[in-house]
């Protein structure tokens, strides 16, 4: 397995990566498998600096990765700690961002499987490796990554998408998740077990819970008053005729705007903006589940749970 390390990688992200699969290989090695598992690092130089200014000292450069003509079975690309459309825009000019992605490129050609996590992913979208694909990044990037690459099917709600050889993942510690399941991929269940329960990794099958409504901004204004709307009626139940006539246009206008803003539909729009009220009153109150459902405009708490383990995966209680 090769992890590429690019200048300004997140910390927390390359060690996690290391760690989980140096752990996976302990394990393997003690398995009756015969299968020696290597975890390589490579840069654009021997020597990188990490986004908190440490130097980690990589095991190939990228030009010897071509030159000795090294498939691995993976490529692992950890966050890259990027925060905004301009800074996104600035990395993915400088030369070791061109020779990363050409990399990337080199070897999705070869069909080697490749996984990337948070704003690494934006470096699969602009190689061009993700198109007319499934994915997930960070879902407080999730905006930026729709308007640069609307061809690249996404749902920032999931922590893992899994499309052909690509492996996404979303905010900066699904590091963790992204790297487990290249564990199961490479070296079996069994071990990636193991990792989990000697690391504490807790299975978390959706981003959608730690979402923060107040941070994801939209640029379409509609958009934007949409949701002030939708804040200020949770407890009605909402259909989309009726925000649609709040703000003075035809629900075909308003799908469209929803959904070019956003990615879904308007249904689930009203859906997911009410369910993240209802979160938050399970994580930082005792209210009873029926009491929850009431002050988002549900009869009784059986909808609520059912939303709740379709999204989250989990239970109301489970939430708390």
């Amino acid at each position: 397995m090769l992890i590429l390390a690019i200048e300004g990688v997140m910390d927390s992200s390359l060690a996690i990566t290391l760690d989980t699969l140096k752990a996976g290989a302990g394990f393997h090695a003690r398995s009756s498998s015969k299968e020696q598992i290597r975890v390589l690092t490579a840069g654009y130089r021997k020597s990188i600096q990490t986004g908190a200014g440490l130097r980690l000292s990589t095991t190939l450069t990228f030009k010897e990765v071509i030159e000795t003509g090294l498939k691995p079975d993976w490529i692992i690309v950890p966050g890259a700690g990027l925060m905004s459309d301009k800074e996104i825009t600035a990395r993915f000019a400088k030369q070791d961002a061109i020779e990363a992605m050409r990399l990337l490129q080199m070897f999705s050609n070869a069909k080697v499987k490749i996984g990337a996590s948070c704003s690494s992913v934006f470096f699969l979208a602009e190689a061009g490796l993700l198109s007319d694909r499934a994915a997930t990044t960070t879902w407080w990037l999730a905006q930026i990554f729709r308007a640069r690459y609307p061809g690249i099917r996404l749902d920032e709600t999931k922590m893992l998408v899994r499309d052909g050889q690509f492996l996404t993942a979303g905010s900066a510690f699904s590091q963790l998740d992204l790297a487990l399941a290249i564990v199961t991929d490479t070296m079996g269940a069994s071990v990636a077990h193991l990792c989990s329960r000697y690391m504490l990794i807790d299975q978390r099958p959706s981003q959608a819970r730690y979402m923060i409504q107040t941070h994801v901004q939209h640029t379409d204004a509609a958009v934007i008053a949409a949701e002030r709307w939708i804040d200020e009626h949770l407890a009605m139940p909402i259909s989309v005729s009726a925000l649609s006539s709040e703000l003075a246009m035809s629900s075909r206008t308003l799908a469209r705007k929803i959904q070019s803003a956003t990615g879904i539909s308007p249904v689930k729009f009203i859906q997911r903006r009410k369910l993240m009220h209802a979160v938050h009153l399970i994580e930082t109150t005792s209210m009873p589940i029926d009491a929850v459902a009431e002050k988002i405009g549900y009869q009784d708490g059986t909808a609520l749970r059912k939303l709740v383990k379709r999204e989250f995966g989990t239970t109301p209680g489970g939430l708390r």
